[in-house]
């Protein structure tokens, strides 16, 4: 879908330039390149700093939701260790069947929600009943007070860390930042467009690598920005992994 759109921004492009040279004579573009460069120069200079400065966030957004699955499933998997060591086996029991319920809702619809800025409520649920397995969690022996203390740190992490994915799940670049960023983009091909080049051809290599370049650079930033649809997706492999090892 992407390379899809840059081929057709790249062909609107050049339809743009040839309605642009059968109109405007090209002299009249050649004796106005100065201050057409001046302008790309510094419009050039702002447009980079602005996608720079969201490629980096939309890539860190991208690593924090990776990672944020990594570690619930590591601290889901300690959660299910530590429950071993209650003396009530249908306690612990009771804890590893939560865990793979939770497993399973977040590796089921929890995707598509979190693509429409929502959370799923399947998920949700089963990650309040896992709190309730471990809260009440049968305490009989002085080994089991340990245990127990130990299982409700383990469930602290979790939800620090659930908390922090699902925070970070939801959060979209905002529309206004977005549609600066579009604007520049427009701006400074209309810029490049406007470029009194003396050869036709070139011209036209020019607007047309120029519209596919960023008709590319935004549509991965709109794709990355949505780490659960589109080309670049995060894996819940590890979650799914860690459901396998416990059950």
């Amino acid at each position: 879908m992407i390379y899809a759109r840059v081929i057709v921004a790249m062909a609107a492009a050049v339809g743009l330039r040839l309605a642009l040279a059968s109109v405007t004579p090209l002299e009249a573009l050649h004796v106005e390149v100065h201050a057409v460069g001046a302008y790309l120069a510094v419009i050039g200079a702002l447009y980079g700093i602005i996608v720079a400065f969201l490629m980096f966030v939309v890539w860190e957004q991208f690593n924090r939701v990776q990672t944020g699955l990594g570690k619930e499933a590591a601290a889901l998997e300690d959660l299910c260790r530590v429950a071993t060591f209650l003396s009530a086996r249908d306690a612990g029991s009771r804890i590893r069947l939560a865990v793979r319920r939770y497993i399973k809702s977040t590796t089921g619809d929890e995707a598509t929600r979190l693509a429409r800025g929502e959370e799923s409520a399947v998920a949700r649920e089963q990650f309040a009943a896992l709190s309730q397995a471990v809260r009440g969690a049968d305490v009989t022996t002085g080994k089991d007070d340990v245990v127990f203390a130990e299982l409700l740190r383990g469930l602290a992490r979790v939800t620090e860390v659930r908390d922090d994915r699902m925070t970070v799940s939801t959060t979209r670049i905002p529309g206004t930042l977005w549609n600066l960023v579009v604007f520049i983009s427009v701006v400074v091909f209309g810029g490049f467009l406007a470029l009194g080049v003396h050869s036709l051809w070139l011209s036209l290599l020019m607007v047309a690598a120029v519209a596919g370049s960023i008709t590319f650079l935004l549509s991965t930033l709109k794709d990355m920005d949505n780490p659960f649809i589109g080309v670049w997706n995060v894996s819940y492999v590890v979650m799914t992994n860690v459901g396998s090892r416990i059950g």
